[in-house]
């Protein structure tokens, strides 16, 4: 009997184009479902002072009522009408700023001295599990406490929740970014320029920037005569009578001595301004001290370092220059080493190569892998589902903190597209290895009738359906609910992604890979991305008609 004949070149190549062209449609279906959940219009409602209040009493116990807001901030009033407090939303600053899938918005508590007294949590488009994760520790919420307005900008190295680690960290970025961190170019967009720092170095013929934002170097041709530290660029916003000021720090080239501070401009009221300009000017107390000496010195023992009786703008600028100094000896200690960036992207490196490659079908070595998965699922909390999907659609992402879920995501979506090969189910996905190495411990598998098998493989694309259904509806149903992932990522334990991880994990002893098969939502989207990879099929025409509804949804 004859062999098949082999395909003709030119089939094969036609063979690839369809591919790559049904993969790019079905791509651009998910992506314009994401588009369209994000173009989708929202109410923004505007912080409400009982709330504020509510929030604040337990910290400010005198304050019996929150006045009108003033540049963000909400006056806390005693009864004769006395400001004893302030507290302030880190929205909008922290809108753009994303945890695993949203943002958050907390609430941060002064007391008269502009000294915080508490951080408060208000709202979170995040995930439900990591959202409380944050909530219950005391650790990451005293933080703060204690701190000085100024030093609320910092943009280093917070306390974070281990567990829901992006989640955290947005939160605090999101105070960074309302003090400063973050929205501070669009007050001062003006570059320095060298006739800002021409008094303390002379003859300076350029400035660059530093891998360090706020820090910029002077020079004279090849010749480095020191150091700018600017706080509007290193997130440090101290808040003088009524507003905030852009401030320089100028350094000896080996960042041990002070040359002098400018005052490049401010929110402030006038004529504190101009006072405490003049100041500097003329008067500058912080020229030819030592970086260590100024830290060192008891600012409430001798309060300020001007004469200036504009005391609350000349307090803050002192504040800025200190607080640019710590942060600039802190970024000269060094940074830490990326661990568990640097672990996450060669579990998803490896991950792609044991699944394109025919090494991963043997099976010791995809037992391995699959430990090796489980650990990552354990240890990193890093997975793709819907409800991260689905945040990132109404809320958007940013990269930093998140590139490897975002490499994570873009591998699973990116690679079956033109491949053919889902590789994230197959191989990397933790929940999927853990069913592979439950089904690996038992040598009696059972099958499903073949009528009950068909149905229950309906339940998959019936979940994903009103996933995507309720997130148009724009329901604020918790999507987190609908897999088991959450608890993977988070440690959180909610009853139904627990019930829905038991039942799968124990079913998997039994049915070969049973979740993956009857029930991940997730995994029928990248099925849907996989299937029949050279052949329109009925799944795509449904996408078709749905993108249509979705673009209608948005339209009226």
């Amino acid at each position: 009997m004859a062999s098949p004949k082999a395909p003709s070149p030119q089939t094969e190549r036609k063979r690839r184009l369809r591919r790559w062209a049904l993969g790019s449609y079905r791509l651009g279906v998910i992506l314009a479902a994401l588009t369209c959940l994000r173009a989708l219009p929202r109410d923004e409602k505007a912080l409400d002072p009982a709330v504020v209040l509510e929030l604040s009493e337990e910290l400010i116990p005198d304050a019996v009522s929150a006045g009108a807001p003033s540049d963000g901030l909400f006056p806390l009033l005693n009864g004769d009408g006395q400001t004893v407090g302030w507290a302030t939303s880190t929205f909008p600053h922290a809108a753009k700023i994303q945890g695993y899938s949203g943002p958050s918005e907390i609430l941060v508590v002064f007391g008269a001295d502009r000294m915080v007294q508490g951080v408060r949590f208000l709202a979170s488009a995040d995930t439900d599990g990591h959202v409380k994760m944050v909530r219950k520790d005391e650790l990451f919420w005293r933080q703060w406490d204690g701190k000085a307005e100024a030093a609320l900008g910092a943009a280093g190295k917070p306390v974070v929740v281990s567990g829901a680690t992006l989640t955290s960290e947005a939160m605090a970025r999101g105070v960074a970014a309302r003090f400063g961190a973050e929205g501070m170019d669009e007050w001062f967009p003006r570059a320095l320029a060298l006739a800002d720092v021409g008094k303390q170095f002379p003859g300076a013929d350029r400035i660059s920037e530093s891998d360090v934002s706020g820090i910029h170097q002077v020079w004279k041709k090849e010749n480095l005569l020191g150091m700018v530290l600017r706080s509007s660029r290193m997130g440090i916003s101290a808040r003088g009578y009524n507003g905030i000021s852009d401030v320089i720090v100028c350094l000896a080239p080996d960042g041990g001595k002070i040359l002098g501070i400018g005052f490049l401009g401010s929110r402030d009221n006038e004529p504190y301004v101009s006072d405490v300009r003049n100041e500097v000017r003329y008067a500058d107390g912080f020229a030819g001290k030592g970086v260590e000496a100024v830290l060192a010195e008891d600012v409430r023992a001798s309060p300020s370092l001007f004469t200036s009786g504009a005391s609350y703008t000349n307090q803050a600028v002192v504040e800025s220059v200190r607080e640019m100094l710590r942060r600039y000896i802190a970024e000269e200690q060094g940074r830490g080493f990326p661990w568990k960036t640097s672990l996450a992207f060669a579990w998803i490196v490896l991950g792609v190569f044991v699944g394109v490659h025919k090494i991963g079908n043997r099976p010791p070595v995809r037992l391995a892998y699959a430990a090796i998965s489980v650990l990552a699922g354990l240890t990193l909390g890093w997975m793709v589902s819907q409800d991260q999907l689905v945040g990132w659609g109404m809320n958007g992402f940013g990269i930093r903190g998140i590139l490897p879920l975002l490499a994570l995501t873009a591998a699973a979506l990116v690679i079956p597209a033109f491949t053919g090969r889902n590789v994230y189910c197959n191989r990397i996905c933790p929940h999927g290895a853990a069913q592979t190495l439950a089904g690996s411990l038992v040598r009696k598998r059972f099958h499903l009738p073949p009528k009950l098998h068909a149905a229950l493989t309906r339940l998959p694309w019936l979940t994903l359906l009103a996933i995507w259904a309720l997130a148009f509806l724009v329901s604020g149903v918790p999507f987190a609910y609908f897999e088991p992932f959450e608890i993977w990522s988070s440690g959180f334990v909610a009853f139904i992604p627990a019930a829905i991880l038991t039942v799968g994990l124990v079913a998997a002893f039994f049915l070969p890979q049973a979740y993956c098969h009857y029930g991940c939502p997730t995994g029928a989207l990248l099925k849907f991305l996989t299937a029949s990879p050279t052949a329109w099929t009925r799944r795509d025409t449904i996408a078709a008609v749905l993108i249509a509804a979705a673009l209608l949804r948005v339209l009226l």
